[in-house]
C-alpha cells in the first residue's frame, strides 16, 4: 500500500492512500467555491444594510473575484507544472484564507473588492492545480474523485448555513462572519499540506485538435459561469426581500445538503451514460432550480429551488471536467481544464454585475434571476449539441 503523502497516482489499481487523497482534495474547492465564493451570499444582506451598498455593489464585489479566480486559472496550469500540484495546492489555499481573514479589516467597497479579487485568485490557482490531480486520480485508482472534488464545496455551503446565520445575529456584524470563514480555511489548507503527495503533471502543447475537441464544452461552461453567479450572489437577498417566511439557514442549508447528496448521485449516471451524455441534464437541472424559486417564494418552492441547484451546480462542475477528459490525452488534461476554468471565469465575472445591474431596476433580483435561468438554459441546450456532435464525429475519426 502506498503511503499517504506519496501516492502512486500512476497505479492502475485502488489504494486506500489514494482514496485519502482525493477526499482531502474536495477541500479545495470546499475554500475556493463553497467559502471564497458561494458564502459571500449569506453576508451580502448584512452588508448591505451597515454599508449602504446597492446590488450593484454587490456585483462588483462578486464580480472582482471572480476577476482574480480567472486570472489563477490561466496561471494554474502553468504554475502546477513549474511547482508542482501540490506547492500551488497548499500556497493558494493559504493565499485564500488570509485574504478572506482580511476581508474583515474594512467595510469600504475598494479594498473589499481587491481582498475579494486576491481570494479569486488563489483560489483558481488551486482550483486548477487539484483538478488536474483529481482527473488523474478518476482516471486511475478512483473513478469517483471528479465528482467528489466539487462536492467539497456542498460540505461548506453547509457549514456556512448552520454557523454564519447565528454568528451574524450573536455578533450583529458581518465582520464576524469572515473571520469564521477565514479560519475554517486556514484548518483546510493544515489537512490538504499533510494528505496531498509531490505531483508535477506532464505537459503537452494544446494542439488546434485538442481545441476543436472541447470548444462546445468551452462555450456551454462560459454559459454557466455566467448565469449560476447571480443565484449563488442575490437569492438569499431575494427570498428575504419577499414575503416568505424563508429562514436563511433553512434555504442555504438544503442547497448544501443537497450538493452532498449529488456527489453520491451523480457518479452512477456519469459511468452509465457517460459524462458527455449526463453533462447538459446538470445544466438544465441547475437551470430548472433558479427558475423555480421565481415562480414561487414559498417556503416550499424555495426549498425545491434550493436542492435543484444544489443537486446540479456543482455535478455542472464534474461533468464538464470528466467530458474533457474523456476528449483529450493525459498529457492534455491540465491545461484543458485550465482552459475551461478560464472560459468559466470570463462567464462569471460578467455575471454578477448583469444581475446586479439588473436588481437595481424597478423589477428588482426577479429580472436578474430570469436572466440567469434562461442563460442556464441556453448552455445546457449548447451542450446538447455538443455531445450530439462529438458523438456523431467519433465514428468518422475512428
Amino acid at each position: 500500500m502506498t503511503p499517504v503523502g506519496s501516492a502512486d497516482l500512476s497505479a492502475n489499481r485502488f489504494t486506500v492512500s489514494d482514496r485519502s487523497v482525493a477526499i482531502a482534495l474536495a477541500l479545495v474547492p470546499f475554500s475556493s467555491i463553497g467559502l471564497a465564493r458561494f458564502a459571500f451570499g449569506l453576508l451580502l444582506p448584512s452588508m448591505r444594510d451597515e454599508l449602504s451598498w446597492t446590488y450593484l455593489d454587490g456585483g462588483i464585489a462578486t464580480t472582482a473575484n471572480a476577476a482574480g479566480y480567472l486570472a489563477g486559472a490561466i496561471l494554474g496550469a502553468r504554475a502546477a507544472r513549474r511547482f508542482g500540484d501540490r506547492t500551488v495546492i497548499v500556497w493558494g489555499s493559504a493565499g485564500m484564507a488570509i485574504s478572506l481573514l482580511a476581508t474583515a479589516t474594512t467595510g469600504v467597497l475598494v479594498p473589499v473588492s481587491f481582498f475579494r479579487f486576491l481570494a479569486g485568485l488563489f483560489g483558481g490557482l488551486a482550483f486548477v492545480a487539484g483538478g488536474t490531480l483529481a482527473t488523474q486520480l478518476s482516471k486511475t485508482t478512483v473513478p469517483s474523485a471528479l465528482v467528489w472534488y466539487p462536492g467539497g464545496a456542498g460540505l461548506a455551503i453547509l457549514l456556512s448555513a448552520i454557523g454564519l446565520p447565528p454568528l451574524d445575529s450573536q455578533f450583529d456584524d458581518w465582520r464576524s462572519g469572515w473571520i469564521a470563514l477565514g479560519l475554517v480555511a486556514l484548518v483546510a489548507t493544515a489537512i490538504l499540506a499533510v494528505v496531498v503527495p509531490e505531483h508535477r503533471p506532464d505537459h503537452i502543447a494544446q494542439s488546434k485538435g485538442i481545441v476543436d475537441r472541447i470548444r462546445g464544452l468551452e462555450a456551454s461552461y462560459a454559459l454557466f459561469g455566467l448565469g449560476y453567479i447571480s443565484y449563488a450572489t442575490f437569492v438569499v437577498a431575494y427570498v428575504r426581500d419577499g414575503d416568505s417566511d424563508v429562514s436563511t439557514m433553512f434555504f442555504w442549508g438544503t442547497m448544501g445538503a443537497a450538493t452532498m447528496v449529488g456527489t453520491f448521485l451523480w457518479p452512477p449516471l456519469f459511468r452509465r451514460f457517460t459524462a458527455g451524455a449526463v453533462y447538459p441534464v446538470t445544466l438544465a437541472v441547475c437551470a430548472g432550480g433558479v427558475a423555480l424559486i421565481i415562480i414561487n417564494r414559498s417556503v416550499i418552492g424555495a426549498a425545491v429551488s434550493a436542492a435543484l441547484f444544489g443537486l446540479s451546480a456543482l455535478a455542472v462542475v464534474g461533468g464538464v471536467s470528466a467530458a474533457a477528459r474523456d476528449r483529450v490525452q493525459p498529457q492534455s488534461w491540465g491545461g484543458v481544464i485550465g482552459r475551461l476554468t478560464a472560459t468559466f471565469g470570463v462567464g462569471q465575472m460578467l455575471g454578477p454585475l448583469l444581475g446586479g445591474a439588473l436588481g437595481d431596476t424597478s423589477s428588482g433580483l426577479r429580472l436578474g434571476l430570469a436572466a440567469s435561468a434562461a442563460i442556464l438554459a441556453a448552455g445546457a441546450l449548447v451542450a446538447l449539441g455538443d455531445y450530439r456532435r462529438a458523438t456523431t464525429a467519433a465514428p468518422a475519426s475512428a
